[in-house]
């Protein structure tokens, strides 16, 4: 819209010429050619500019240059005087603020010279005053299109920001979504190791011994198949609470101290584990604290009766202020805590992801052939 408009005034411009060449006094040929060139140049800047960035500059200098000549060329001709307004425009758009006003300011006083060799003092002054006053109104007319062409530009980049905020918003809620699938399945696999791992090996034991005995002594056999019956209906209750997202069930029945006592319970009758419990203090501990320590707990107890080769453990549980801690201690065969563990062996793994998740410090201290000591310790307030 501003291209056509600068070169509408320009048209104008010469259709005034030629109706004063028929109706007053001929204008001269140098003018003609002098509005021919600047006519030249005025439609062929767009297309010099696309290839030379610096071109606009050399443009207004010429084009002033050519304006100012046929002011003073021909004073007379008060209708050149529309050639500022293009100018004036250009200025501002391709020098910006504040240089495209400077160089308004210095047409104008370029211009001024009219008052002294034109015709009369006071038509020169009117000229230059409505030159100037119609200058810089385009000068700010082209401020203001300057200014809307960087705002939408700065709009559209803000639009294509959000769009890729959008997108990487969309790409971070999948992948949450997968990291929550994937820490669920994680958090079944870890429960169902702690809960189902030893009672599953229980119910192994139990079914190889009454095999073993159903011959020699069918009523020791019925008393496997008896533990056997009591193994099953607790890895079913176990199956139960996991599927309801409850695997702290136990702590509800009277707390920490109670669910390792009934732990302890029912290591004794699975697999003869005899477990010494010492409990002190009677501070409460948060229900995740108590969980995962009991789970801790669970999971030690387990790896005491499938691999310590011994029947005595000890779990000491402090619960006095203002740092609490739980032992379980065993005197068995012991292992080397810098060894891998067995392919598909989680306990360890489960027992430090269940300390980090309560922000308690872990330790196993254990050596081949001297028993094992797993401590956890509350961290200092």
């Amino acid at each position: 819209m501003v291209v056509f408009v600068t070169d509408l005034i320009y048209i104008a411009v010469i259709a005034r010429a030629i109706g004063w060449n028929y109706e007053t006094t001929p204008i001269s040929i140098e003018i003609w050619i002098l509005l021919a060139i600047f006519g030249v140049i005025l439609f062929s800047e767009r297309v010099l500019t696309h290839r030379f960035p610096l071109y606009p500059r050399v443009y207004i200098l010429v084009q002033s240059a050519l304006a100012i000549t046929m002011f003073y060329r021909a004073p007379m001709l008060d209708f050149l005087g529309m050639l500022l307004l293009p100018l004036c425009f250009q200025a501002v758009q391709f020098f910006h603020t504040p240089l495209g006003f400077v160089w308004i300011g210095v047409l104008i006083l370029a211009l001024s010279g009219m008052m002294i060799i034109g015709p009369e003092w006071s038509a020169g002054l009117t000229t230059i005053v409505t030159g100037a006053g119609t200058g810089f109104l385009m000068g700010s007319f082209a401020y203001l299109i300057t200014r809307t062409e960087q705002r939408q530009g700065e709009n559209q980049r803000m639009f294509g920001d959000l769009q890729q905020a959008y997108r990487q918003l969309k790409d971070s809620a999948a992948q949450a979504e997968a990291l929550a699938a994937e820490t669920e399945r994680h958090r079944l696999v870890r429960e169902l190791h702690d809960s189902l791992t030893q009672t599953l090996f229980s119910m192994n034991l139990a079914v190889q011994s009454a095999q073993l005995s159903i011959n020699d002594d069918p009523s020791t056999a019925e008393e496997h198949l008896a533990r056997l019956q009591n193994l099953t209906r607790n890895a079913a209750s176990e199956v139960q609470a996991l599927l309801g997202r409850a695997p702290h069930w136990r702590l509800a029945r009277g707390g920490l101290v109670a669910a390792i006592q009934q732990l302890a319970e029912e290591r004794q009758a699975q697999d003869g584990l005899q477990i010494t419990i010492e409990a002190t203090g009677e501070r409460d501990l948060p229900e995740l604290v108590k969980g995962n320590l009991y789970r801790i707990a669970q999971e030690a107890l387990n790896n005491i009766a499938r691999h310590a080769d011994i029947k005595q453990a000890l779990v000491r549980l402090c619960l006095a202020d203002p740092i609490a801690s739980l032992e379980i201690i065993d005197h068995g065969s012991g292992f080397d805590p810098a060894s891998p563990q067995p392919a598909g062996g989680i306990g360890m793994i489960g027992m430090a992801e269940r300390a980090r998740e309560i922000d308690w410090k872990l330790e196993i201290l254990s050596c081949p052939g001297k028993g094992t000591h797993i401590r956890l310790v509350e961290k200092e307030p």
